[in-house]
């Protein structure tokens, strides 16, 4: 298996997407280079969200950004769980 990078990039109006110089350092890229991308957009997906989790149908999207903060928070106490 080949090196791997995990960046953000800019989906550009030609069609390309931008490689930021650390990725391609740490790839080794050159022009013409092959590489294999998983793709994945940002935004948060309310619908997909909702799918998933039912429970939330009628709740706005403050009361979803709310929970997520939530969960964020509680996830940097490791396993999500506060010990006292």
């Amino acid at each position: 298996m080949g090196k791997s990078a995990a960046f953000m990039a800019e989906f550009l109006q030609d069609g390309h997407l931008s490689i930021p110089d650390k990725a391609v350092k740490k790839l080794a890229l050159k022009k013409g280079s092959k590489v294999k991308a998983t793709i994945e957009t940002q935004a948060f997906d309310r619908e997909g969200f909702l799918r998933l989790f039912g429970i939330w149908k009628g709740r706005s999207i403050e009361e979803i950004s709310v929970f997520q903060d939530i969960l964020k928070e509680r996830s940097n106490f490791g396993r999500g769980e506060v010990k006292l």
